[in-house]
């Protein structure tokens, strides 16, 4: 028991990733803007979409699970042109903090979201 502790804080055996299945629901920043993850993950990836007030899901292109921690990125538009967003956020239990911004940095904002009821 010993060495297996030993090689979780040393990092060497990964520990169990986060469950970020299902539907989680926010409002963006300031706007208010309501915002839907509709997510599945296999071991570290993660897919699905993401819904904005217009509610047209948009796709998760890359979406990666490391412990607690989620990467996702997003192929969205902003007034007809097509738009990279890239999510980086923390994960605790049913809710996640996340991060949003503009694939070019241009644009960011704040984000919580909780996981819906089923």
């Amino acid at each position: 028991m010993r060495l297996f502790t030993l090689l979780v804080l040393a990092g060497v055996v990964p520990l169990s990733a986060a469950d970020v299945a299902g539907k989680w629901t926010g409002q963006m920043g300031e706007s208010g803007r309501e915002v839907v993850f509709q997510l599945k993950a296999e071991g570290r990836k993660v897919s699905g979409t993401m819904s904005g007030s217009g509610g047209e899901p948009r796709q998760v292109t890359k979406g990666e699970l490391d412990g607690n921690n989620i990467s996702l990125t997003i192929a969205s538009e902003w007034q007809g042109s097509p738009v990279t967003l890239l999510v980086k956020g923390q994960v605790a239990g049913n809710e996640m903090k996340l991060v949003v911004q503009s694939e070019d940095g241009g644009w960011s904002t704040d984000l919580v979201v909780k996981r819906a009821a089923e």
